[in-house]
């Protein structure tokens, strides 16, 4: 379970990043408080963030040091 977590947060944080652009374009959603406080562009910004976000929790849950039961 462990390592199927890790693959699926790592590659879908990675593929999130890499497609940002067109995802928000899809949805066609701005975050208010990221515009506020990210300033012009701050959707995009935290689309990004939210993808490292992803691929920091995988990889500390692949390396054991945030346990899944």
């Amino acid at each position: 379970m462990q390592f199927f977590l890790f693959i699926l947060l790592f590659f879908g944080g990675t593929i999130y990043i890499v497609y940002h652009r067109k995802i928000v374009k899809l949805i066609n959603i701005r975050i208010s408080w990221a515009e506020k406080y990210l300033g012009a562009g701050g959707t995009y910004t935290a689309h990004i963030l939210f993808g490292l976000v992803a691929i920091i929790l995988s990889l500390l849950i692949g390396f054991n040091w945030i346990p899944i039961n």
